[in-house]
């Protein structure tokens, strides 16, 4: 004659198995469910609207090529004439202005 352990610690661990089995065969129904009915959506945006001001970015591009270099020199050329000072707020202005920047990417 067999001898069952009737302790709660076995007998968990059969309902928990007993539970998967039948979690994992319900699941068989389901399947391919999300493939159907991404198959069926309807994609209302058929076209895509273009943008009548693209020589906008063109423009911002030449822009920012002439006024990001104007800007460093200038920033260079007030730095140099504080001497260390200037270096030292130069590079500790960059510095915070990244962090900054990244910190108000964090958000």
């Amino acid at each position: 004659m067999a001898v069952m352990s009737s302790s709660l610690p076995v007998l968990v661990l059969r309902l928990a198995a007993v539970a998967s089995s039948v979690l994992a065969a319900l699941g068989q129904s389901v399947r391919g469910a999300t493939e159907t009915a991404v198959a069926a959506a309807e994609y209302p945006m058929t076209t895509v609207p273009t943008n009548p001001n693209s020589n906008l970015a063109i423009a911002a591009l030449v822009a920012s090529a002439v006024v990001v270099p104007a800007m460093g020199i200038g920033a260079m050329l007030a730095a140099k004439e504080k001497g260390w000072w200037g270096a030292c707020c130069l590079i500790s202005g960059l510095i915070t202005l990244l962090w900054a920047y990244c910190a108000y990417l964090a958000l």
